[in-house]
């Protein structure tokens, strides 16, 4: 025997079949490792269904990793799904959020029903936008209808905001109307005569010229956003955005108030810079290597810094003169660019280029520009 089986090998042992155990959420049959929990062990369909509750931290792991409340939340979730395939057995005649007529074939479907083709138009432009990141099967019909109703009245409020033509501040052209001829709306724009302005909180429209007396106080802020895959993008942020038309009457009152301590603080001077960095100009640094230049990045506290004009710095009992070679007008310390230009006001920030030595600058100096 042992010759034949060294010759056509030995039988295979039969595997043994799965031991079979009850779930005790469910009361099913299950077999194979199932799901551990404090006091046994559960099947994995019915871990599924509460999984992302613990994921998302809706349930707790150490308090409620027990049979009793897992099985509550099973019961819940299947009441839940029991509840919605219901609701979407039978097709309304018309569209529960907007009382649409609904279409004959492929409705679109929510978690709970269905929606006309209108409301599903409305969803595609709101997740174009960036409003949602919900795919629409995971909205409810009542997520989705609170969702469409704000939209609307954004909507309504953009509409009524493109009727505004003048700034209520100063009575200035706010107008977004079009001159009533595709000729005349080109010539606007290349002549550069289409007005800017800010939108306020309220939807109130001030023209760029009002919203530049009070950036000391309500500045525009720049930030890095997450935009998915480890990527992220850089975005400018109006704080004006933020307050009424009422609000920014008193931000008048208040930035006068404010002008006129940093006047007596500092004196005649041109303006002020809160310095943010210093470093070498490397940009330049490639294309000419033997000038050095350096940045300053600061923010202008008061006044207005220009081309030419001279910055004062000192340390020590020691002061150096520099003149500003260069200015690029940006909207926070961690840009690395910004818009060339001659002269930058006070509340915004800047990158100012000097071929002096900076050493004696550093990162939370004022610096004085005469």
């Amino acid at each position: 025997m042992g010759f034949f089986s060294n010759l056509f090998g030995s039988k295979k042992e039969e595997k043994k079949p799965e031991e079979k155990r009850i779930c005790p959420v469910c009361g099913n049959n299950f077999t194979g490792r199932g799901m551990d929990v404090h006091d046994g062990v559960i099947c994995l369909d019915c871990w599924e269904l509460v999984m992302d509750d613990f994921e998302m931290g809706r349930m707790d792991d150490d308090k409620e990793l027990y049979i009793a409340p897992i099985k509550a939340a099973v019961l819940a979730k299947k009441g839940e799904l029991a509840a919605d395939k219901a609701a979407k057995a039978k097709k309304p005649e018309a569209c529960p959020i907007c009382g649409g007529k609904m279409p004959g074939f492929l409705t679109p479907e929510v978690k709970d029903g269905y929606i006309c083709d209108e409301c599903f138009s409305k969803f595609n432009r709101l997740e174009e936008d960036g409003e949602t990141d919900k795919a629409l099967e995971d909205y409810t019909l009542k997520e989705l209808s609170t969702l469409i109703a704000r939209a609307d009245k954004q909507a309504a409020a953009n509409e009524q905001r493109k009727e505004q033509d003048a700034c209520p501040v100063c009575g200035a052209n706010v107008s977004e109307k079009s001159t009533g001829s595709l000729w005349g709306d080109i010539k606007r724009s290349v002549n550069e005569e289409i007005p800017t302005f800010v939108v306020l909180k309220d939807n109130q429209k001030i023209c760029t010229g009002c919203a530049e007396k009070v950036r000391l106080l309500y500045p525009i802020q720049y930030a890095r956003k997450y935009v998915g895959d480890g990527e992220y993008e850089g975005v400018h942020i109006d704080t004006l955005n933020n307050i009424t038309l009422a609000e920014f009457h008193k931000a008048l009152e208040e930035v006068k108030v404010k002008h006129q301590q940093l006047e007596e603080q500092y004196g005649g001077c041109e303006g002020v810079i809160s310095v943010g960095s210093v470093a070498r100009d490397f940009v330049n640094a490639r294309t000419n290597p033997n000038k050095k230049e350096y940045c300053i990045r600061g923010k202008i506290l008061f006044g207005k810094i220009s081309t030419g004009d001279l910055i004062h710095a000192g340390r020590d009992g020691s002061g150096s003169a520099m003149r500003i070679e260069r200015l690029q007008q940006t909207t926070g310390f961690e840009e690395y660019s910004g818009k060339k230009v001659d002269s930058v006001g006070e509340g915004y920030h800047a990158i100012v280029t000097v071929s002096e030595d900076t050493s004696c600058i550093y990162p939370g100096d004022t610096l004085i520009v005469v």
